[in-house]
């Protein structure tokens, strides 16, 4: 019996601390901001890596203009690509970003993995060497309590030869209801093609 008594106090106790961090944790989310499980939820500047076995992609379409031979002949965007989102002139988020080519998608930010960096997407083709991208994920308060969710919207044209694209993309933030919460950034998209060679 007294075994019994025991082990209901400590569930009890259990139960208290975790209503007390669960509220903590949303004071917490509620006072500072919430990361998105691919990105800053309120467009932190992040700075670029200096990848060396990479070409950078630019913030602007210049790389299109400019791109590194590749394929002329090459018009789809399944593959793995080096991604820059900028805004206002400044990096948002960078990526390395894979396009299947069943229409789904895998990014991978440049970001702490313990506040996730992976989410999905869909895409389809749009138009010639032109693709619309749906992407959602998930947003966290500090400490890993779930917040809500994301979604990026994004319009991307591929250059001539297949090695660079840029677009634009919206970037939206929903509470734990589905509700839009009012946060929305816009950008630029630019990519550069990894390959094996």
């Amino acid at each position: 019996m007294q075994a019994v008594k025991s082990v209901e106090s400590f569930l009890k106790r259990l139960t208290k601390a975790a209503l007390v961090a669960g509220a903590v944790g949303f004071l917490a989310f509620a006072s500072t901001s919430a990361f998105a499980s691919c990105g800053p939820m309120t467009g932190a500047k992040l700075t670029g890596t200096g990848l060396p076995a990479l070409i950078q992609a630019g913030p602007h379409a210049a790389g299109i203009e400019a791109e590194p031979d590749g394929d002329p002949a090459s018009d789809s965007i399944v593959g793995l690509w080096h991604v820059l989102y900028t805004t206002g002139g400044a990096t948002f988020a960078e990526s390395f970003k894979m396009w299947h080519s069943d229409g789904t998608e895998l990014d991978n930010i440049n970001q702490n993995p313990a506040e996730g960096s992976l989410c999905v997407g869909v895409w389809k083709q749009v138009g010639p060497r032109e693709v619309r991208l749906h992407h959602v994920g998930w947003i966290f308060a500090p400490g890993g309590t779930p917040a809500g969710s994301f979604t990026i919207d994004e319009t991307d044209r591929i250059g001539e030869r297949g090695m660079a694209y840029a677009g634009t993309f919206t970037f939206r933030t929903y509470d734990m209801n589905g509700n839009y919460t009012g946060n929305e950034v816009t950008g630029n998209t630019a990519a550069t093609r990894i390959t094996v060679d």
